[in-house]
């Protein structure tokens, strides 16, 4: 089975980049399927992979089907939520394609076009509509809510301001007053004038710094009878593309080897380099590694290789 896009999807949003083709649907005649690249938006999420063709003959692909609830403006004013089902996500569109003629052939839609206006009607009833703007695009009229706005929408807590400050990851309440005040963002509203309690645990806790690790009375008694290793994130891609650089350091003599990695999974080759060179220049058997089992350790052919040479395993806690 395969998809298409229709023209729009292809050139549109090259040509007239605005924010509407990101957060509005674009009525699409040739569009065999709804899509949208934006998975938060849609519920009952389910992995689906099905190819799509766009009009400039590239192939890009589906990842997943569900359905949308989409909040409606009739006539300019609120209507009610209507629910549109098999919405494909695919990441690499970058409309919200809305199919017309799905709609018209599978769900028994009437379409009337007039001057600026597009009317969706079933069973003789106007159910929302789209208004054609100047490029003859037509944007259907109301908004998307994301499928975490559902939740939302049925908490029966008081909305203040301490309730804010948790869905908004704990952000300060300073900024969440002036978030209020200049309306910067649909539907944050407090109808409580309860006070945030003084005392955040999760703040708090966020805040506190770990005291310092004891220093060890034991140290290693050979060369390699025990090499330390950590992987640090670089931030900023270096101009040879690496991202990441992972240490290594002699229990004993304190000897430094720092390597450049481009993805977390080089940690395995730069091991092996590193034994190598370790060994070849020191004479002696490596026996020992301690790291913080982070996931680029923990792999099983990296295990394997530790246990196939004999070299014993330590963690960090």
């Amino acid at each position: 089975m395969t998809e298409s896009a229709g023209n729009t999807s292809a050139f549109y949003f090259n040509a007239h980049s605005t924010l509407s083709n990101i957060v509005k649907w674009n009525t699409d005649t040739e569009a065999t399927s709804h899509m949208t690249p934006h998975q938060h938006w849609i519920r009952n999420y389910t992995p689906y992979r099905v190819p799509i063709h766009l009009a400039d003959n590239r192939v890009i692909y589906s990842e997943g089907v569900g359905t949308i609830v989409f909040c409606l403006l009739v006539n300019k004013k609120d209507s009610r939520d209507v629910e549109l089902t098999r919405i494909l996500h695919v990441p690499a569109l970058q409309n919200n394609l809305l199919a017309v003629l799905y709609l018209t052939r599978q769900k028994q839609f009437d379409i009337h076009i007039s001057f600026d206006t597009m009317s969706f009607s079933r069973s003789g009833s106007v159910l929302f509509t789209a208004t054609i703007d100047d490029n003859n695009v037509g944007y259907l009229n109301g908004t998307t809510l994301s499928s975490s706005e559902q939740v939302y929408m049925s908490s029966t807590l008081p909305l203040n301001l301490s309730l804010w400050h948790k869905r908004l990851c704990h952000h300060n309440y300073g900024d969440i007053k002036m978030l209020i005040k200049n309306n910067l963002v649909e539907g944050l509203v407090i109808d409580s004038a309860a006070k945030p309690d003084p005392v955040c645990e999760p703040c708090l806790a966020r805040k506190m710094h770990a005291n310092p690790f004891l220093s060890s009375d034991t140290r290693a008694t050979e060369l390699l009878g025990l090499v330390h290793s950590d992987l640090h994130s670089v931030g900023i891609p270096s101009n040879g593309g690496f991202m990441y650089w992972i240490t290594f350091i002699d229990d004993l003599s304190c000897f430094k080897v720092v390597l450049p990695l481009k993805k977390k999974s080089d940690s395995f080759s730069a091991f092996k380099t590193f034994k190598a060179y370790a060994e070849n220049v020191t004479g002696m058997t490596l026996k020992s590694f301690r790291c913080d089992k982070g996931g680029e350790y923990m792999f099983k052919e990296f295990i394997d290789y530790l246990d196939e040479h004999g070299i014993t395993k330590q963690y960090t806690t």
